[in-house]
């Protein structure tokens, strides 16, 4: 049977976690930095082992004004990426399945050459890590039998496979068909598929996905 997994961003403070857990394989927690706080980091992880859901680390820029989604200017990527090491490193005292780095972080990473990404991994210390890379990226390749392949349902995906950036119309998708479309398209080229806690709509949207995977003779899991 063709399985595929369906990933959700969560603990980042909106109201749809619990919900969303009804549809997860894969929950990617904030680790209180970007967004959220620690005790819901904590309060999140406990939830998704009573259910026996992977678990992963999902530390952001510690610039919660923009949700992690802003770039940092020069001087400040090393103090940058010395937080999201110390975020997956005390990740809510629990050893995470896997990491994915959240938002501009994630961004960056994707757009890295061969030598560039090899020079983030040694950076991050993320040898011997499992990683959701978006694939397709030398970012994917640079992380080998690690990568955990990823593509986004609910983001508007660019002819070069890379994520339409948010401020630009249309980026982020909202309609269910299209939603589903998408989810149905990617399955066959990724390990696992993204639904963002914050999209309007999201439950909807995941519901949505998870019936057209299943009428399609697709196994949610990992």
């Amino acid at each position: 049977m063709k399985r595929v997994d369906l990933n959700v961003d969560i603990a980042e403070g909106f109201p749809f976690d619990a919900p969303l857990l009804e549809f997860a394989t894969s929950a990617n927690i904030c680790c209180g930095v970007h967004a959220g706080s620690p005790e819901l980091t904590a309060e999140t992880v406990a939830r998704c082992r009573e259910r026996g859901i992977r678990i992963g680390a999902h530390p952001g820029y510690p610039d919660r004004e923009s949700m992690g989604r802003r770039e940092p200017a020069t001087d400040e990527r090393e103090a940058f990426l010395d937080s999201a090491w110390d975020q997956i490193r005390n990740f809510a005292g629990f050893q995470p399945a896997y990491v994915k780095p959240h938002g501009a972080l994630y961004n960056w990473l994707s757009r890295l050459d061969a030598s560039e990404a090899a020079g983030a991994k040694r950076r991050l210390r993320l040898q011997g890590t499992a990683v959701m890379a978006l694939a397709e990226t030398k970012w994917a390749e640079c992380l080998g039998s690690f990568a955990i392949r990823e593509g986004f349902v609910d983001r508007l995906v660019l002819e070069n496979g890379r994520l339409a950036p948010r401020s630009e119309p249309g980026a982020v998708l909202h309609d269910p068909a299209e939603v589903a479309a998408q989810a149905l398209r990617l399955a066959p080229r990724v390990d696992t598929l993204c639904l963002h806690g914050d999209t309007e709509g999201c439950l909807e949207l995941a519901e949505t996905v998870v019936r057209a995977l299943r009428d399609s003779g697709w196994e949610l899991g990992w």
